[in-house]
């Protein structure tokens, strides 16, 4: 296996470009087994990370001073936070490309050798496969997210998406499909995986697919697609297998994170440990918007399990449903609920709405964190459209520190939310305008050099 590991690693170190004259070794082991394919999807330092530039791009959080701005370490982090044209500074081996290309170069290898056997009376090679195709559908939407405008229907056929990179050659160079080839992909990836992967969430092996992360993550697809109607029967699939969700009353209050890797509401665990400045928890570099945590009631528990201040009085995320308090990027029913309760309100179901934000809300609620008692008051909606806001804003609240608020920032701008980004370092502003071309980021030149493909232009 060790052996098996290496070749996969010289295949994915430069990404989808690279092209190596590789001697074959007949030392070299391929894996053929059940147990051999779960050690290589298994792998969660790899399999379950997710790029972090969505995250540091958005606007959750800002850096303080700009001494705290010019402390920051890595290049990247600076030219990302203020949107710049050229955010790598020529730095290489980009984590944010590399490592879901590496994931997709895993996930590739099992499908391939999956294929030499007969599958149609195995149900764990079923699974196995499943497993695989939801990897690879996970990586590739994590990088049409970043790397691509938004979907748009008028334009999808002709924006440049990713390279679909759909076998383990190492020698292949693959150019960059469509926007709308590569949500075709997705779709027929997790489509694929919904019908092959186990019913039920693994509850102690949460880094693991099911059905339920498969319809989740198709709504959370066709959400972003702004294709309301397919989010919301994804949702209902989903939530039809699996609705728990974690009352925080049972959470301890801890200086550190509450939550550990097998918080009852997580359907999928994946997170990002990338630019440690601005997403590390107890970073003394960055704040989380005073606004956004003002947003929380004192009886509604998120604002004590989610936030602290450090000595600079700066808000920090202590962790949120992440043991090790890194950025959770992975699917759960908080996220369900939302998506269900938004395509609710786009249909002028108001009250439908506002039920599923309430049946949300009443766990993360003590009415006893005040004195007197405060009571849970139900959320209303006086119309669709102010259904539809109070539902968005409890998206951002609800998802925050999650990196979804870059791709709503992106689909909500198309709707004409005109949502307009700055960050003010020592007076000097920085604006990002909707649907700016600085929305879609940059593919590290390293990659354009290797492959010949074309750049995003910002």
């Amino acid at each position: 296996m060790k052996k098996f590991f290496l070749i996969l690693v010289l295949g994915i170190v430069l990404g989808c470009g690279q092209k190596l004259d590789l001697k074959p070794d007949s030392a070299i082991v391929i894996p053929t087994s059940i147990e051999d394919f779960e050690k290589i999807l298994d792998n969660s330092d790899i399999m379950n990370r997710s790029p972090a530039l969505a995250q540091i791009s958005a606007d959750e959080y800002i850096i303080p001073t700009i001494l705290d701005y010019n402390s920051l370490y890595d290049p990247i982090n600076r030219s990302a936070y203020i949107w710049q044209k050229d955010i790598y500074e020529g730095k290489t081996q980009v984590a944010d490309w590399v490592r879901p290309y590496a994931k997709i170069f895993y996930a590739n290898s099992v499908l391939g050798e999956v294929a030499k056997q007969d599958i149609s009376n195995n149900a764990e090679l079923k699974r196995i496969k499943g497993w695989a195709l939801f990897v690879r559908a996970y990586s590739f939407y994590e990088l049409v997210s970043i790397f691509s405008k938004a979907y748009n229907e008028n334009t999808a056929a002709t924006d440049l998406g990713i390279p679909l990179k759909l076998n383990p050659a190492i020698t292949q160079i693959v150019p960059r499909s469509t926007v709308k080839q590569t949500y075709d992909q997705i779709i027929e990836d997790v489509t694929q995986a919904s019908n092959l992967l186990q019913t039920n969430v693994i509850l102690n092996k949460r880094n693991r697919p099911s059905k339920v992360s498969a319809y989740t993550l198709l709504a959370r697809v066709y959400l972003s697609m702004r294709k309301y109607t397919e989010a919301e029967t994804n949702a209902d699939k989903a939530l039809s297998l699996f609705s728990t969700l974690t009352d925080y009353k049972t959470l301890p209050i801890r200086e550190y994170t509450s939550f550990d890797f097998n918080t009852s509401e997580i359907i999928y665990f994946s997170n990002t440990t990338d630019y440690g400045d601005t997403t590390l928890p107890y970073g003394e570099l960055y704040t989380i918007l005073p606004s956004i945590v003002n947003l929380f009631d004192t009886n509604d528990l998120r604002r004590t399990i989610w936030f602290a201040q450090n000595d600079n009085s700066n808000w920090y995320i202590k962790g949120i449903n992440n043991g090790y308090g890194y950025p959770f990027t992975g699917l759960a029913t908080d996220e369900l609920l939302l998506i269900k309760a938004e395509c609710l309100a786009r249909r002028n179901q108001s009250q439908d709405a506002m039920d599923q934000v309430n049946r949300l809300l009443i766990t993360r609620w003590d009415a006893n964190a005040s004195i007197p008692a405060k009571p849970y008051q139900n959320v209303t909606a006086s119309s669709s459209s102010d259904a539809l806001d109070k539902v968005l804003l409890e998206r951002r609240k609800s998802l925050l520190w999650r990196s979804v608020r870059w791709t709503d920032l992106k689909r909500l701008n198309l709707e004409g939310r005109n949502i307009t980004l700055t960050r003010n370092l020592e007076g000097t502003i920085y604006t990002l305008e909707p649907n700016s071309p600085r929305y879609v980021l940059p593919i590290p030149d390293d990659e354009i050099g290797l492959s010949g493909i074309p750049q995003n232009i910002r």
